[in-house]
This record gives structure tokens, sequence and C-alpha cells, in this order.
């Protein structure tokens, strides 16, 4: 919508709802096409602690999904052990 001139502001009520990390790059991107952002209750963050907390969220997300993947798997093998799965690798 923004590449396409469809919207002229883009209003958020905090910067991680439009993205985790990188909204300063979204805010150029943005203004290349004459769009703003609008944060409705922006964080009073300097620049050390903005790029502290953008690291978080990064291992944050990163976490979570090398557990989701681990628990999948696990419960995959647990299905497979029991007989349950129907892939072939069950019990003989």
């Amino acid at each position: 919508m923004v590449a396409d001139g469809s919207v002229a502001v883009v209003r958020v009520t905090h910067e991680d709802r439009l993205a985790r990390f990188g909204v300063s790059w979204l805010k150029r991107l943005f203004a290349v096409y004459g769009v703003t952002v609008e944060v409705l209750h922006p964080k009073k963050l300097g620049g050390r602690d903005e790029l502290l907390e953008d690291f978080a969220s990064v291992v944050t997300t990163f976490a979570g999904r090398l557990y989701g993947m681990r628990s999948a798997q696990n419960r995959k093998r647990l299905l497979t052990e029991s007989g349950q799965c129907g892939d072939g690798g069950g019990a003989a």
C-alpha cells in the first residue's frame, strides 16, 4: 500500500507493532514514497539501548523458532515410536 500510494501516513501505537526490529529502515523506505510513520507511544531510548533491545528481539525470535522446531521433531519422534505416525518409521 505504501509503494502504490494508497496511504500517506502509517500510524502505530508502538514501534514494535510495525516491526520487531529495523523500524528506522522502514521509516526511511516509507519516506521515499512520501509516507510518514506516526508512533502514538514512542519509547525514550538512546542509540545503545535501542540496539540492545533490537538484539534481544532477534535472539528471542530465533530461539522461539529453534525451540518450536525441536518441539515438533520431538512430537513426531514420540508419535513414530508409539506407532501413531503413518510415515513407515514406526515400531516393527
